[in-house]
C-alpha cells in the first residue's frame, strides 16, 4: 500500500526539478540578447580578424 505514496513523491519531485531546469533555461534564453552578443562575442570576432590581418 506504501508503493503508490513513494511513487507519487518520486514523481512531484522529478517534476519539480524538471520545472527548475526549464526555468533557468528560460531566464538564460531570455536574457541573451543580440546586445550582449555584440559587446562579448561579435567584438572578440573582429579583433581576431584584425590580428589575423597584421
Amino acid at each position: 500500500m506504501e508503493e503508490p505514496v513513494y511513487l507519487l513523491i518520486w514523481l512531484i519531485g522529478l517534476f519539480g526539478l524538471i520545472g527548475f531546469v526549464l526555468a533557468a533555461v528560460t531566464n538564460l534564453v531570455r536574457k541573451d540578447t543580440t546586445e550582449y552578443d555584440k559587446r562579448f562575442t561579435w567584438e572578440w570576432k573582429r579583433e581576431w580578424e584584425e590580428d589575423g590581418k597584421n
